[in-house]
């Protein structure tokens, strides 16, 4: 797998505050897979996405908030605050690094996948942890090459 960036100062920072945002919901008692689906699948989350990091209401706070108060129920499993945390930084550095989108990592990583194989997984440096998912997936990067021809047929 290639990877379109580095690992750098930018990419910990967003991904230790992801990190830090996915924890907190544990402390409220909010269910971890949803608090997971509604953040991968939020605005906040794609702005992130495209780096528009100068945008009102990015903070961590205003987006826990945001996050939070979008889910009512209540009922569902809480994930330790470690496999939280792991799954926010996991998240947001295979973005960063693959270039996709947090809602294509949702899609194609559920959490449930990360949460059974956590103890393998954060014991890997990060670049290997995520090519360790996407063989799991047996997801495949088409080629730009290849792409461009079946778009263009």
């Amino acid at each position: 797998m290639k990877f379109l960036r580095k690992v750098d100062a930018l990419s910990h920072s967003l991904a230790s505050s992801q990190g830090r945002i996915f924890e907190k919901s544990i402390s409220f008692g909010i269910p971890s897979k949803k608090f997971i689906k509604s953040y991968m699948l939020s605005n906040e989350a794609s702005l992130i996405d495209e780096l528009k990091l100068d945008v009102a209401g990015l903070s961590e706070i205003e987006i826990f908030d945001s996050i939070a108060n979008r889910i009512t129920n209540k009922n569902g499993t809480l994930y330790s605050f470690s496999v939280m945390h792991y799954t926010g930084y996991f998240y947001r550095i295979a973005s960063y690094l693959t270039g996709h989108s947090s809602r294509f990592i949702y899609q194609h990583i559920k959490p449930d996948l990360i949460n059974r194989n956590y103890q393998t997984l954060h014991s890997l440096p990060i670049e290997e942890a995520i090519k360790e998912v996407f063989e799991i997936i047996n997801y495949k990067e088409e080629d730009k090459y290849e792409l461009f021809k079946k778009i263009y047929k």
